[in-house]
């Protein structure tokens, strides 16, 4: 019974790898990754250009002008909940060793 309960998992992990093989794969062959890539290239040869404008224009120019701003805000309301918890048991434990401490300094003291 354990046997066969071993070959399950281990056809269903080789499985799984497969399909996240094929799907690495067909992303490769289909050039997903280079698009995104020359994607991001073309912009930034925008940015050149715009930067060398302004320069010939004689603006005051700033890094910060010509950058893409990459702000991804990847919070949810699992991640929110488990912020607020850490925040608690970290106040809990430092109460807690605070007074532990002090406990500890009047008995030797």
């Amino acid at each position: 019974m354990k046997k066969k309960k071993n070959q399950k998992v281990f056809w269903v992990i080789l499985i799984s790898l497969f399909v996240v093989y094929m799907g690495l794969y067909i992303a490769n062959t289909t050039g997903y990754y280079e698009s995104k890539l020359n994607n991001q290239v073309h912009l930034t040869n925008e940015a050149i250009k715009k930067f060398e404008s302004d320069v010939s224009k004689g603006k005051d120019v700033t890094i910060e002008d010509y950058l893409e701003k990459e702000a991804k805000d990847y919070s949810n309301n699992i991640s929110k909940l488990g912020v607020n918890l850490s925040e608690k048991v970290e106040t809990l434990m430092t109460k807690g060793l605070k007074n532990f401490f002090e406990i500890l300094g009047k008995l030797f003291s």
